[in-house]
């Protein structure tokens, strides 16, 4: 098993079988201008085991990742520690919250582009850029304005302000 160190309130990403490669995401990951989620997180360098996705977050105790050769980018990457934040730190207002931003009103959890992956692209978006000039457009259907993107992270920021809510029950998201 290969673990290695991070800043203070930092993941840590670990590879359960010791692949020397996760020290170039615990880089990406150290780099987030984001709160992360804390603790350590398992990162499995091969494809979702499962097909929904080339990378996917298993939700447990701890959460796992696995990126896939064609998704090994720090987007990705922050997309899916997104997802592990959103289970760790995000309460139901914060879903809440999130959702009026974009006067989203479906379920958390939905069908096609649901808000809890606009959420994970959120979260990388705000994790790479604190601060956009322009809308953006990202996968998922994930558009955002600059004032948008500036209430998103300030959300992000605040929930990582708080002690952990606890892990979600064990899922898989993409």
């Amino acid at each position: 098993m290969l673990a290695l160190g991070s800043t203070a309130h930092a993941v840590t990403l670990v590879s359960p079988s010791g692949d020397p490669r996760v020290a170039r995401y615990q880089v990406w990951a150290n780099a987030a201008a984001m709160p992360t989620p804390t603790g350590v997180v398992d990162l499995v360098l091969q494809t979702c085991p499962v097909p929904i996705s080339d990378g996917c977050v298993l939700q447990g105790a701890p959460p796992t990742i696995y990126l896939g050769s064609t998704v090994r980018t720090r987007a990705t990457l922050l997309h899916e520690i997104g997802h592990a934040f959103d289970a760790q730190r995000l309460t139901d207002a914060d879903h809440a919250a999130f959702e009026a931003i974009f006067g989203d009103t479906r379920p958390w959890r939905s069908a096609s582009n649901s808000p809890h992956e606009q959420f994970a692209e959120a979260y990388s978006l705000c994790a790479r850029h604190p601060q956009i000039r322009a809308a953006y457009t990202a996968a998922y259907g994930y558009r955002v304005s600059p004032a948008q993107h500036r209430r998103v992270c300030a959300l992000i920021r605040r929930a990582g302000a708080r002690p952990a809510t606890g892990l979600a029950p064990a899922q898989l998201t993409g």
